[in-house]
């Protein structure tokens, strides 16, 4: 059933990225000119990464920002994803962007402080776990990657910024997560679509999510750990 449930969700991924994805042309510091001068520009296919940049800068402008949104995989209440993710305590230590056909993604490195429960990820195939690129390895046994559909890069003189419904992580800063971690690659899927099991630690450990919104595990926490690390590592030791 969690095979078939993570299945799907990856099929709706593909669809809400393909029905979703919309690029918004946005002028910065620049006035779009009233017509497009006569100049020939090398083609691109409609929607990608490449046509939006060449519609850039034949306007004049200087950034494109797009939009992912993906939809499908819901993360489930606190006794599950206790059942099945695994909970670390981890530190962002660094991170890359990278263009691709549709857009950008972002590679993000964690050190992992504290494994508060340890879970081999489901039985589903490997190539859900994407493969790291080669100039973020290697991945150090207390290290994993994650990978997310957001990110800013300059490329042939365009700022290109994806927002998605994914999180933006910051360097120096102490998460919560609930993931599932490959452990011969060191990659990760965050467990949920949208970022539902990602928290922020502070360094008194007070947890707080990274979505205001109320949902159940963010309430769960609070109410069963007082959105304290140490209330639930004790906990979760009993």
């Amino acid at each position: 059933m969690m095979a078939r449930k993570f299945w799907v969700g990856v099929i709706t991924f593909a669809i809400g990225i393909a029905l979703h994805w919309a690029p918004t042309l946005k002028p910065h510091n620049s006035m779009v000119p009233k017509s497009v001068p006569d100049i020939s520009y090398e083609t691109a296919d409609p929607g990608t990464l490449r046509a939006s940049i060449l519609e850039a800068k034949a306007r004049g402008e200087h950034t494109v920002e797009t939009i992912v949104t993906a939809c499908g995989w819901e993360l489930p209440g606190l006794r599950t994803a206790l059942s099945r993710d695994s909970v670390v305590l981890a530190e962002l230590v660094g991170k890359k962007t990278y263009p691709d056909t549709w857009g950008l993604h972002t590679w993000y490195k964690f050190k992992i402080k504290e494994t508060l429960v340890d879970h081999s990820p489901p039985r589903i195939p490997s190539s859900y776990f994407v493969s790291a690129p080669s100039d973020m390895l290697p991945i150090a046994a207390d290290e994993f990657l994650l990978q997310e559909a957001n990110g800013r890069m300059d490329i042939d003189g365009v700022t290109v910024i994806q927002h998605s419904n994914g999180a933006w992580y910051l360097e120096d800063q102490t998460y919560l997560l609930f993931l599932w971690i490959d452990p011969s690659t060191r990659t990760a899927i965050r467990s949920g679509t949208d970022p539902l099991g990602v928290f922020l630690v502070d360094h008194d450990g007070n947890i707080s999510s990274y979505i205001d919104e109320s949902y159940p595990l963010k309430t769960a926490l609070a109410k069963r750990f007082k959105n304290s690390v140490n209330n639930m590592r004790e906990a979760l030791k009993k």
